[in-house]
């Protein structure tokens, strides 16, 4: 834990940094994220996440990119009730079935603002890890696993500031692909992000 703490300040002095010493000022973002899961993640758990933020930095290079970094996190869970199920090759075990995943995002990006202003539609990508620990119980009994994985995070969003302030409201699509590790599954999610923007 003492670990993650440390790279967790770390990615917010990149963020300050970044954002204080932009050419053209920069934009911070506080979302909170919906997660949808696809592709292999369903299989392992398929109900949608409500829990989940981020905090983000983006400064200005030109008029219209931005370079930055974002942390985050966000859980996702799945209980399945009462079931029964085999048990290796010597019998069936009957429990209550449950799956959690928490995620930890820290990732460099880059977006492009099509038109800075009054409405700023944007598109990004960002570039990092994400560090899962999953679990799968059954009763008093759970397997887990946990691993920092490669990831990328292509994204789509608008930024609509309020009048002629430095608040506004930002709205994204993010696709959340963390690549499989040795020991651990590829993991991805759909995240779909509300929050405020401070600009300046």
């Amino acid at each position: 834990m003492k670990k993650n703490k440390i790279v967790l300040t770390g990615i917010f002095v990149m963020l300050f940094g970044v954002s204080s010493f932009a050419q053209g000022g920069g934009i911070w973002n506080f979302d909170w994220n919906i997660g949808i899961s696809v592709g292999d993640q369903s299989d392992f758990i398929s109900e949608p996440s409500f829990r989940g933020f981020n905090i983000e930095g983006r400064g200005f290079v030109t008029d219209n990119m931005t370079v930055g970094g974002m942390a985050g996190w966000q859980t996702f869970y799945q209980s399945f009730g009462q079931v029964t199920e085999e048990f290796g090759n010597t019998g069936v075990i009957t429990g209550y079935k449950r799956r959690y995943l928490n995620v930890v995002p820290l990732m460099a990006n880059w977006h492009y603002y099509f038109m800075p202003g009054v409405v700023m539609p944007y598109l990004g990508f960002g570039l990092g890890t994400y560090y899962i620990e999953s679990r799968n119980m059954m009763g008093i009994y759970y397997t887990q696993g946990d691993a920092w994985h490669f990831g990328v995070a292509p994204e789509v969003g608008v930024a609509i500031p309020f009048g002629a302030g430095t608040a506004g409201v930002n709205v994204n699509v993010k696709y959340n692909m963390a690549a499989k590790t040795k020991d651990e599954q590829a993991y991805g999610w759909l995240g779909v992000g509300i929050g405020f923007s401070y600009i300046f």
